[in-house]
């Protein structure tokens, strides 16, 4: 099948106002797309519609929660009534709920759920058939993790929904062949992110009722943001992202330094199987 990377096409990008997802925007305007940026935060849709400036009416940002579904309902019209078709969706938002598992509330694996997993969800839910529809050559891309892959140290609780967009989109993947629409997954590793400095915006229904310790939190998210820092940039994840699209990859890896770590994980699988 063709890709749908082409000038004039349309994209729409989930957590699109900061990190990954601004880096996906970016290359898509690049590439001659129209681009919606969606994004829950508004400080953060500011600050895009700023940085996006030059692609003058080619990049729209709105707010959407991708929890809600008549969020989702009213993008699809935004996108309908705007520009038609929409050719690559881009299920980006995420947060990072780290911390222990055994002591962990309900709030916190309801959140992660709901935003990581359920914000995937509600986004093929919401635009598939529209996809489908039009018959033109379209993309469906998830961001996961290399936490949808492996299981490290606290990442227990955000893993637990990350291996399930995995599952998602290799089965959609599957389940679409042969149609005008595509399926990938990203899984990056260190990108130069914001994505664990989510707790402080942690909606009200999502809240444990547990306070949380001040330094602890300063101390987490300093930790987090030191060793993100050293990792990919999202402009070159957006550039991957579009080199992905164009060849219909079914997984899009930031960091070929992941792959030792994939391969243990595949050998321990093996050797147990062997073993029964």
């Amino acid at each position: 099948m063709s890709h749908p990377v082409h000038p004039g096409n349309t994209a729409f990008v989930t957590g699109g106002a900061s990190g990954i997802g601004l880096g996906i925007a970016q290359a898509m305007l690049d590439a001659g797309l129209n681009v919606v940026v969606a994004d829950v935060r508004a400080d953060h849709l500011d600050r895009a519609r700023e940085a996006l400036a030059p692609a003058g009416e080619r990049a729209l940002c709105i707010r959407l929660n991708v929890g809600d579904r008549d969020d989702w309902r009213r993008s699809r019209e935004i996108v309908e009534e705007r520009w038609r078709k929409l050719h690559i969706l881009c299920l980006n938002a995420g947060v990072g709920v780290l911390g222990s598992m055994v002591e962990s509330e309900a709030a916190d694996w309801e959140w992660s759920t709901a935003v990581n997993l359920g914000g995937v969800l509600n986004g093929v839910e919401a635009f598939l058939p529209h996809m489908r529809g039009h018959g033109e050559p379209a993309h469906i891309i998830a961001t996961s993790s290399m936490g949808g892959l492996i299981v490290a140290n606290d990442g227990g609780i955000y893993s637990s929904a990350k291996y399930g967009v995995v599952a998602l989109m290799e089965g959609l993947r599957r389940d679409l062949a042969g149609t005008s629409v595509s399926a990938s997954v990203l899984c990056p590793a260190a990108v130069n992110t914001n994505i664990f400095d989510h707790e402080r915006m942690r909606p009200e229904a999502f809240n444990s009722g547990i306070t949380r310790d001040e330094d602890e939190l300063n101390r987490a998210e300093a930790l987090a943001r030191n060793i993100l820092s050293h990792g990919r940039s999202p402009r070159e994840v957006g550039a991957m992202v579009y080199e992905a699209l164009v060849a219909n990859a079914p997984y899009v890896f930031t960091d070929n330094g992941v792959r030792p770590t994939l391969v243990a994980r595949r050998d321990a699988l093996l050797a147990s199987a062997g073993a029964l």
